[in-house]
């Protein structure tokens, strides 16, 4: 698809998925309100899933998705993503099989209907120091103690550079120590195919989302440890099924 092209239809998309979630929106009050806490999560990533497919469907989106069978349906999850482009959206929320909530940037509330959404099924992350950081910290440790899953972009920021991943932040593998919930990685392969890092344009693509065995934090004497071998594991994975990165040597 051309670039003419592509603008088009990255408008439709656009217009599409905020058509879509204004329609949904009034559900997500209604989980807000009458699902109790613990079980709020599970329904909105059940209406997720439903919301995302009808989306691909207009759009013309696939998904090829695996590692399912790793997953225990009855643990929860500290899951870890690479970040490459806006269609990390799509892929996470629609393709990581585990009802996590997502961490976003405080800034992304403030976007209409979309902000809505985010404020009730996300946790805020709010980086403007380092009080406000530790106390956001301090909000996914009590998510995780009440079983409830989450999905973290450990790069922070997209991946603008030419390398399969950025160097990871700790603030996921401290929380896997403090709590002892499992690590689970998850790559999105190819998904630079779909857009840029700096573009808002995309195309219709197949979104690989592939996930990696759990890694459970008893196994490592530190953080640093469970780290560097989590990041070898994703960078591993992405040389040898990522063709952007297939010029890179394994870790």
């Amino acid at each position: 698809m051309s670039k003419w092209w592509k603008f088009p239809y990255s408008i439709y998309s656009i217009v599409i998925m905020f058509i879509l979630f204004a329609l949904v929106l009034p559900i997500y009050f209604i989980i807000k309100l009458f699902i109790p806490y613990a079980h709020q999560q599970i329904w909105v990533y059940r209406t997720n899933k439903i919301l995302f497919l009808t989306w691909s469907a207009f759009v013309g989106f696939r998904y090829k998705i695996r590692g399912v069978e790793l997953i225990d349906p009855k643990q929860n999850y500290i899951a870890i993503c690479n970040h490459n482009n806006l269609a990390d959206l799509v892929a996470s929320a629609y393709g990581i099989q585990v009802p996590g909530k997502p961490l976003v940037k405080k800034e992304l509330l403030k976007i209409p209907i979309i902000g809505q959404l985010f404020a009730m099924a996300s946790v805020p992350l709010d980086r403007k120091n380092e009080s406000a950081r530790k106390k956001s910290l301090e909000i996914m440790k009590k998510e995780l103690l009440q079983n409830i899953s989450l999905i973290i972009f450990p790069e922070g920021t997209r991946n603008r550079t030419p390398q399969p991943l950025k160097e990871f932040h700790n603030g996921a593998f401290i929380l896997s120590k403090e709590t002892n919930v499992p690590v689970l990685p998850v790559v999105f392969t190819n998904i630079r195919n779909l857009s840029g890092t700096e573009s808002i344009l995309i195309r219709p693509w197949k979104i690989e989302v592939t996930h990696l065995d759990p890694v459970f934090p008893d196994k490592y004497p530190d953080m640093d440890a469970m780290k560097k071998d989590i990041y070898r594991m994703m960078w591993n994975f992405l040389v040898d099924n990522d063709n952007s990165f297939k010029e890179f040597e394994k870790l």
